[in-house]
């Protein structure tokens, strides 16, 4: 059976590639500069991933500032294990 196409993501922490559908959309929110979890994909612009096990490993770095086009100014990101 042919699968399709399977979207493919890098991790800004241990920067492995994996499927999109295993790691966790970061969003950027505009008016303050916070990275936020975005597990619906729903926040508009620029997105990063990173895999679960890497999220308390997160911090603002020159990765994050790159993936953000320097306009992330903190990193807000629960540490809650990756439900589904």
């Amino acid at each position: 059976m042919k699968r399709g196409h399977v979207p493919v993501r890098t991790c800004l922490v241990c920067m492995r590639k994996r499927p999109r559908v295993e790691l966790v959309r970061l969003g950027l929110d505009a008016e303050n500069g916070r990275v936020l979890e975005d597990r619906q994909a729903k926040m508009k612009g620029r997105g990063a991933y990173a895999c679960c096990e890497c999220l308390s490993a997160l911090r603002l770095d020159r990765r994050m500032q790159r993936a953000f086009r320097n306009r992330a100014r903190e990193v807000c990101v629960l540490n809650v294990p990756h439900l589904e």
